[in-house]
Parts: structure tokens; sequence; C-alpha cells
């Protein structure tokens, strides 16, 4: 008893390397008209093959066999297709969902943006003509300290001291407003 089952179990091998043998190039061949992809056309014949090994004593080597490879890799081919087009809406959906919550949070912050700058520039306008000039200076023209108190034929503390205290009441300004948003 146990040597006829061993001897169906080497038949079911013989008979599934015949198969692979024979049948494997041609098989990538067909996934790949498929699929387009060799990479993914060698893992569907692999998948195939491994499932026809589960089977493989109830098949026969005549074209039941060939059949059987060649349905067996189609159906694969169009269910790997299925799921990768399902895949592939999903992620134009979440793209979507992405670049539109991008562009609301970028208009929301191009919003806040000019609010804030327009809460900066109503603060400078409190402050006195020299210090929005040394304060412009610096920060939109870029002009060291020593160049704007060359410019303005005063000492460099001066320029250092209107500056601080112009961001000392910035900063304390647009805190108290941010405190409120």
């Amino acid at each position: 008893m146990e040597s006829s089952n061993i001897d169906s179990k080497k038949k079911e091998l013989l008979l599934f390397n015949q198969l692979f043998e024979k049948y494997r190039a041609a098989l990538i061949g067909f996934a790949m008209s498929y699929l387009k992809d060799k990479d993914d056309a060698e893992d569907i014949v692999q998948d195939v093959f491994s499932k026809v090994w589960g089977r493989i004593d109830n098949m026969q080597e005549n074209k039941d066999g060939k059949s059987l490879l060649f349905t067996a890799t189609k159906n694969a081919c169009i269910s790997h297709l299925r799921h990768k087009a399902s895949n592939q809406r999903y992620q134009v959906s979440v793209l979507a969902k992405i670049e539109l919550i991008a562009l609301e949070n970028s208009t929301i912050e191009r919003i806040e943006l000019n609010e804030l700058q327009g809460q900066i520039n109503s603060i400078m306008q409190t402050l006195p003509d020299d210090y929005q000039e040394i304060f412009f200076m610096n920060r939109e023209e870029g002009l060291r300290y020593i160049d704007i108190a060359k410019h303005k034929n005063i000492s460099i503390k001066t320029v250092e001291k209107k500056i601080s205290l112009t961001l000392k009441i910035l900063r304390n300004s647009i805190t108290h407003c941010i405190w409120f948003l």
C-alpha cells in the first residue's frame, strides 16, 4: 500500500515537472499579453503552478492540463488587472481628496497670512516714521545696521535700539492678536 502511494506521488511530481517545463515559458508570454509586465506575469504563472500542485492528482497529461493552465492563467491575469484598477481608482480618489485639502489649507493659510500682514501694517503705522523707515531698510531692503546708520547719519546703537523696540512691539501686538484667533 505504501509503495503504491509513493509511486503515485512520484507520478504526480513527474507530471507536474513535465507541465512546468513544457508550459511555463508559454504561460509567461500569455500572461504578458494581458499584463504588459514581466515580473507580474512571472508571479501570476508561479501562483497558477502553486495552485495546480494542490490539484495535480486530478489532472491528466493530455490537453486537459494545458487547457487548465491557460484558463487559470487568464483568470488570474484578469483578477490581477481588476485588483490593480481598483487600487488605481482608490489612489486617484485619495490624491484628489489630498489635493482638495491642500488647496483649502493653502487658501486658509493665504487668508491668514494676508490678515497677519494687515495687522503688521496697522501696527507699523502706529510707530514713529523713523522707526518704520529703519525697520523697512533692514527687513525689506536687506541693509545692515552699519549701512543704515551711515545713511541716516546716526549711531549703530540707535539703529539696534529702534529695530529691537519695533520687533518687541510687533511680537507683543501679534501675540495678542493671535491669542484671539
